[in-house]
């Protein structure tokens, strides 16, 4: 029995050697945005500022009511009559927009014009009555039928659909063409080859700092050298094989290494100044 629970000890740490991550890093799942949010439905705008002493849609067309006293006069305004009446008016703010004449009402643009203003209207529900059902299922809908029509749109004329999106403040996001189910193992794939894309970016810049810091002692080798071997040459009289145009090039290169040299330096007493401070 003893010898069995041993065993089974030593498994079980073995297993766990095994499992535990050889590099340490930590996958939070994102957040989920449901569909209704400005975010996902692409209404870059809110709700349009509407005074409150405006009157209802219907109530100013009525000529009385013009030269009606102020005390009626709010009586019929929105403040009173409620959000209904607000989200008409919104309706017809935007709808005065891209509206062609007076009398449009069917044409592409008004329509999504029309639901922008519904689907605008019951997001600001949403965030005060969040779990309204009705309401979540209403907007879903809403922003799907704006899409169909966008879509539509954009198809038959793109310069009036560029135009609407303008005039509505609305970014198009279509309906993706494929479902990617998200899951830990592929993001931990990504995560890890990232990482290990860092390391090796840093390990390169590391290694190219090195032998740009070898550059210098080089070169002055490389010039005394091909001095060296010139005046050998001339002395000798043997046929010269060291221009003068090489030992040029490698002065210039020393000169350009020494500037950098001397910038990176600064670089550096900058950075040693800010951390003390």
């Amino acid at each position: 029995m003893l010898r069995r629970a041993t065993t089974l000890f030593i498994q079980n740490r073995g297993v766990n050697q095994l499992v535990k991550p050889l590099v340490n890093i930590k996958w939070t799942r994102p957040e989920a945005i449901p569909a209704y949010k400005p975010e996902r439905s692409g209404d870059l705008e809110g709700l349009p500022q509407i005074p409150s002493n405006s009157l209802g849609k219907e109530y100013s067309l009525c000529e009385e009511i013009k030269d009606a006293p102020e005390s009626v006069k709010t009586i019929f305004s929105i403040e009173h009559l409620g959000k209904k009446e607000y989200n008409v008016l919104v309706k017809k703010e935007l709808t005065d927009r891209v509206r062609r004449h007076e009398y449009d009402e069917r044409t592409a643009e008004t329509r999504i014009a029309k639901l922008t203003g519904h689907i605008r209207c019951l997001q600001d529900t949403m965030e005060k009555f969040p779990r309204n059902a009705k309401a979540k299922q209403t907007v879903q809908e809403l922003i799907d039928k704006r899409k169909k029509l966008l879509k539509y749109l954009r198809q038959y004329d793109y310069k009036k659909f560029e135009w609407l999106l303008e005039k509505l403040n609305i970014e198009y996001k279509a309906h993706p063409e494929t479902y990617h189910k998200l899951t830990r193992k592929e993001s931990l794939r990504k995560l890890t080859e990232m990482h290990c894309d860092s390391i090796r970016q840093s390990k390169l810049s590391d290694y190219r700092n090195l032998l740009e810091s070898q550059q210098g002692p080089f070169l002055t080798q490389k010039l005394d050298a091909l001095k060296f071997i010139r005046s050998e040459q001339t002395e000798l009289q043997l046929p010269i094989t060291v221009t003068e145009q090489d030992i040029k090039k490698v002065e210039d290169q020393l000169k350009e290494w020494k500037i950098k040299d001397e910038l990176k330096e600064q670089a550096k007493k900058k950075k040693r100044n800010i951390l003390l401070d």
